[in-house]
């Protein structure tokens, strides 16, 4: 198995405020918004990098609210447990997050961002939808706010593939048990499978079981979850990964950038130097 070390190259982006950065550049450094010269920088990034090294950009995103956050926001911490929500949807408030979020790429996209050749994304609804919503654009999709008919289902055409070692910290509570994979194929067709993915998510144990996963236990099976994206994804520099607040605090471990919490519809463009590590 290839193993992997990574470098966070934190000059290219400000992580700052959402609210700030989805109406620019995405934290782009100064210049803002000259993309040509971030491109003009990766590439020759990645022209120097010897064998075995590269520069890869990620954009992590976090899904939109969905229907445990809602009650979590209105009846607090304890709500999941008083009302039990199966791989919750997103809300409406969540579909216009990721619209926003959509909105903002087609800008920047113009602007002359350059655009992801694979994507990634959590097995739950909430981030499938997430994504198909802020990518489908890239495939043809005619987005509606107020509802409609779309192209490879609630993933909106986007041809992303399922990882479930992205999915959400693992939680006594049923809003991190996933649908079975039947249920998401009805549901997300646009999307792929791994082959090996069981169809009733054996993962998630309810706490009779199982106490919440580890800290650590979180950030080995995200680091998983990244080295399989790597090598789903050689040879391309620009991904895009749709997950939940816990595996992207796992995943920032995982990839030395400094955790930190994104709000519900939030992107941050994260540049990572990757470096095979030599079989002994």
């Amino acid at each position: 198995m290839v193993k992997y070390t990574y470098t966070h190259l934190d000059e290219f982006f400000v992580l700052s405020q959402w609210i700030e950065d989805v109406k620019g550049p995405f934290g782009l450094r100064p210049p803002p918004g000259d993309w040509a010269s971030f491109k003009a920088r990766i590439q020759a990034l990645n022209d120097a990098c010897p064998p075995g090294e590269s520069v890869k950009v990620i954009y992590a995103a976090r899904h939109g609210q969905a229907e445990h956050n809602a009650l979590a926001d209105k009846y607090g911490e304890g709500a999941q447990i008083k009302y039990p929500t199966l791989d919750p949807d997103l809300t409406t408030l969540g579909r216009s997050q990721a619209f926003e979020t959509r909105l903002a790429l087609q800008r920047e996209i113009k602007r002359g961002m350059p655009v992801p050749s694979k994507w990634f994304v959590s097995p739950f609804k909430r981030a499938g939808e997430t994504c198909g919503i802020e990518w489908g654009f890239m495939f043809s999709d005619e987005y509606e706010i107020d509802g409609g008919n779309y192209n490879g289902g609630k993933g909106h055409g986007v041809n992303a593939t399922v990882i479930e070692n992205i999915r959400e910290h693992l939680h006594v509570h049923v809003c991190d048990k996933r649908c079975s994979i039947s249920q998401l194929k009805s549901q997300f067709t646009s999307f792929n499978y791994s082959k090996d993915m069981i169809d009733e998510d054996l993962i998630w144990q309810p706490i009779e079981i199982r106490d919440r996963e580890t800290e650590e236990e979180l950030v080995a099976r995200r680091g998983e979850g990244i080295r399989e994206i790597l090598e789903k994804s050689q040879g391309d520099t620009y991904i895009s990964i749709t997950a939940h607040s816990g595996t992207l605090r796992g995943i920032y471990k995982s990839l030395n950038v400094i955790p930190r919490k994104l709000v519900v519809g939030e992107m941050n463009i994260l540049v990572i130097r990757v470096k095979e590590l030599q079989e002994s």
